[in-house]
């Protein structure tokens, strides 16, 4: 029985160092529900309703340090500013190259499917600050990437709508990729 009792220890122990996890840049943690601006309307749904993406390109440009006309971003702020500049096409979509015009800081890289990076290569991304949003619940959500775990199977992310702290690579359906320096 000490024997097993140490083999487990040992195999726990092992997996248990051979995941680390690495987030090489800090980001605010906005909720798209929060009570100070979830009720926002964005065009005919609420920020709470369907407003991760934005959100998450909230999170990105305040952890970045870029302001909307000296405001600091928050979901209330970008979509009011959003609402301002034209930035959402059709029914509440965020148009994402609408960014670029809050300042040259921000560009737009594009949109890109699952299979278009490996998860090497989605690590290398976050590694060098690259702003990556990650398409996630069979397309239904969007969160912040903001670190790894050192055996690339997990992302950590900033999710504005629910409690989670992590997503499979095979979770993941699409990428929103942005350069903002």
């Amino acid at each position: 029985m000490k024997l097993l009792l140490l083999l487990v220890s040992i195999i726990l122990s092992i997996s248990l160092a051979s995941s680390i996890v690495v987030i090489p840049y800090s980001y605010p943690l906005y909720k798209q529900c929060d009570t100070r601006w979830g009720n926002n309307e964005i065009i005919n749904q609420t920020i709470c309703d369907v407003g991760c993406l934005m959100s998450s390109c909230s999170m990105a440009i305040a952890g970045k340090g870029i302001t909307l006309d000296n405001v600091v971003s928050t979901p209330a702020s970008l979509n009011s500013w959003l609402q301002l500049n034209s930035g959402y096409v059709g029914d509440d979509l965020l148009e994402e190259s609408a960014l670029t015009r809050i300042s040259p800081a921000i560009q737009w890289v594009g949109s890109y499917s699952a299979s278009d990076f490996t998860m090497d290569e989605v690590v290398d991304m976050i590694n060098k600050q690259t702003i990556v949003i990650i398409n996630v619940l069979q397309g239904a959500h969007f969160v912040l990437a903001v670190g790894y775990d050192q055996s690339n199977s997990l992302f950590y992310v900033n999710d504005s709508g629910f409690d989670n702290l992590t997503y499979t690579y095979a979770d993941v359906v699409g990428y929103r990729i942005f350069n903002m320096n």
